[in-house]
């Protein structure tokens, strides 16, 4: 039967993401609520309470199609586009993959600057790309696709705008793809708006909404790009990928009170990742400074340094083998006490490996 399968898609393997399964966790006797998870990278106060109440007014005996055009009119508003530049998706994970469907063909580059999430080489290679992994912007080569996260997971890593400026400008004819996943947490003296870069045909602006709501479980993402791109990706996409409780959730995420609510995350983000920063660095670890919501730090052993925190502390974060970096751990910013929480548990096992 292996024959009824494309050859370049016979040995792709599933990319590891940093969410703890609950298979895992009933090995050690322990459920979601047992432990604190460090391991995923969404608001520190959970969902706003008026993205929470719109989810209770869907109408589930409905298809979802009527909320998409509200919601790419508003999503289009709030960036100064028309509405024909918005594409909505399952997730901006959908839209990578959308991407690539609707622009490349068989035997085409696709660059990516990592180590990053890998969803963008794996759907490249489900459509017959040839991927270059670059570590810097003047590496890239002539590409199709280029994919660039930022603040990039896992590093934390926020580009300036001048470096993506550049990629757009030197070729016009790729398309630069610029997934803003976690700039919602970015502290505003640092951030810089994309919006106006779209001046460019040849950027794609990817954001998830879920995140910044932390409601990963329901996914909900868009993409901004030029009419021509945005069509191509709608027009591969598989009818209702967003449902009418994603789209409701969407419209909510947009009024004050849960921009707001954002907001308040973002200062807790920006007080967490200072104490996660600080503390850490004190006990001897090295800490690579971070734009994003979380912090990537070198331990030695990722993956036995992560599961002495799950059966000693009851604490998960995510081993970073599966970025090609097995010596690193990556931490999300929850709230302080929880950090605290955290420092102290670390504290003991660095203690403990230097007796």
């Amino acid at each position: 039967m292996a024959e009824l399968v494309q050859p370049h898609v016979r040995h792709i393997t599933a990319v590891a993401h940093g969410s703890v399964s609950a298979s895992e966790l009933a090995a050690f006797g322990l459920g979601p609520a047992d432990v604190l998870d460090f391991s995923v990278n969404t608001n520190p106060l959970g969902p706003a309470p008026s993205v929470l109440a719109a989810l209770g007014t869907t109408d589930w005996t409905r298809y979802p199609g009527d909320d998409e055009a509200p919601l790419r009119q508003a999503l289009a508003e709030r960036a100064g586009v028309a509405a024909q530049c918005v594409a909505l998706g399952n997730g901006s994970a959908e839209l990578i993959w959308l991407l690539g469907l609707a622009t490349l063909r068989p035997g085409e580059t696709v660059a990516v600057l990592g180590p990053t999430f890998g969803e963008y080489t794996r759907a490249a290679h489900i459509l017959g790309a040839h991927v270059r992994d670059v570590r810097a912007v003047d590496d890239v080569p002539a590409a199709r696709l280029v994919f660039l996260c930022n603040p990039n997971n896992p590093t934390g890593d926020h580009h300036p705008r001048a470096v993506v400026e550049r990629l757009l400008a030197d070729d016009p004819l790729r398309l630069v793809v610029l997934d803003e996943a976690y700039a919602a947490f970015v502290d505003r003296d640092r951030f810089w708006p994309s919006e106006p870069l779209l001046a460019y045909p040849n950027l794609v602006i990817l954001r998830s909404m879920t995140k910044d709501q932390a409601l990963p479980g329901l996914r909900l993402g868009y993409l901004l790009a030029d009419p021509q791109v945005a069509g191509a990706v709608e027009a591969v996409r598989p009818p209702w990928s967003t449902n009418a409780g994603a789209l409701r959730a969407g419209l909510a995420a947009l009024e004050p009170a849960a921009e707001a609510h954002v907001a308040a995350a973002r200062a807790v983000v920006h007080t967490s990742r200072h104490l996660l920063t600080h503390g850490l660095t004190e006990l001897g670890l090295h800490v690579r400074p971070s734009g994003a919501n979380f912090v990537l730090v070198e331990v030695g052993d990722g993956a036995t340094f992560r599961r002495a925190l799950l059966t000693e502390g009851h604490i998960v974060v995510r081993d970073c083998a599966s970025f090609g970096l097995p010596h690193c751990v990556r931490i999300a910013c929850r709230q302080p006490d929880d950090c605290r929480r955290l420092l102290e548990r670390c504290a003991t096992l660095v203690g403990a490996v230097r007796r």
